[in-house]
């Protein structure tokens, strides 16, 4: 008889010869490799009715980076690789025909087909602040506004869909807002900031946040500087999850609106964890090492904590999508 896999999923290998590996995870936690989408080093998925990458490398002879859609099904690409008008183009959000894309070294949030909205100014850290970098965007839960949050400025951008500014917030100085995300409700917005390793909590109101607290989820006794990267929310509002790659670590904090609790922490088995998804009714979860080469399998537990199951290896993943 034939087993019936309980999920499909992708990971992105972020190398010039990379792509979108396809995986089934099994009951037994087996899992199969069935295809690959192939693209060049791409940095972040999303699946619509159709598989949307944004390509980190140059693509036509500029520096620029690009995106292009995919078929999921044959992996052909449906359209030409367009430019992102900026580099090292990080993340994207799609939404009916609307494309938007990160550029997180140029400091810019790019909307197809040819809108542009180019950030100022710098932050704190010398070291990592010279310069705006934007590093993600995300549309709201009603489809009315796109956030982005810029590390460099230490800002989440709120804009219309057309790429007009509505407001900005900032986390506190030197935090480097990476992520973010809606609670269950829509009332409250989560920002993960890479450079502290916390998750700042903001009330949420038609376009607007209003700063109100923040949470430290790294390791006790951990010192070094903080290297935050992912945060997702469970299904049910109830759990966020923050991979943290300065202790190359999965923190576990339950949700009760903006009271954030840091509950438990997981080991990533492997260098730099870089994202990280619940995946299979949120039975199961990946988290991609990139700089170890490697991805992460778990077993939920029923309270939310992450049992090791293997590790597979693939170079550079970055990205990790349920199909």
């Amino acid at each position: 008889m034939t087993r019936r896999p309980l999920c499909e999923f992708l990971v992105a290998s972020c190398v010039p010869d990379g792509g979108a590996y396809r995986y089934r995870l099994y009951e037994d936690g087996e899992l199969e490799h069935t295809d690959t989408i192939p693209m060049p080093s791409p940095m972040f998925l999303q699946a619509t009715d159709v598989l949307w990458a944004v390509l980190r490398a140059p693509f036509d002879g500029s520096d620029e980076s690009g995106f292009a859609a995919y078929d999921l099904k044959t992996g052909k690409a449906l359209t030409d690789t367009v430019s992102t008008r900026g580099t090292v183009a990080c993340h994207i959000a799609v939404e009916g025909n609307d494309v938007y894309c990160a550029n997180y070294v140029s400091g810019s949030v790019f909307k197809s087909p040819n809108k542009l909205d180019v950030h100022c100014g710098h932050g704190v850290n010398a070291a990592r602040q010279t310069s705006p970098h934007v590093h993600s965007v995300l549309l709201s839960p009603d489809k009315k506004y796109v956030l982005s949050c810029d590390l460099g400025l230490d800002t989440v951008f709120v804009y219309d869909r057309h790429l007009n500014e509505v407001s900005r917030a900032k986390v506190p100085d030197g935090n480097g807002a990476r992520h973010v995300v809606f609670s269950k409700d829509g009332s409250y917005v989560y920002c993960m900031n890479e450079m502290s390793a916390t998750v700042s909590v903001f009330a949420y109101d038609d376009g607007h946040l209003t700063y109100l607290s923040e949470v430290d989820i790294k390791p006790e006794g951990y010192a070094r500087e903080g290297k935050g990267s992912a945060i997702k929310l469970s299904r049910d509002g109830k759990r966020l999850y923050v991979t943290e790659r300065g202790s190359e670590t999965i923190a576990l904090l339950t949700v009760c609106g903006d009271k954030l609790t840091l509950v438990a922490h997981a080991e990533s088995h492997g260098v730099e964890p870089r994202d990280f998804a619940l995946i299979a009714d949120e039975r199961w979860a990946v988290c991609t090492n990139q700089f170890g080469n490697n991805f992460s399998l778990y077993k939920v537990e029923d309270d939310g904590r992450l049992t090791f199951v293997r590790c597979v290896p693939l170079p550079a993943p970055l990205c990790v999508i349920e199909l």
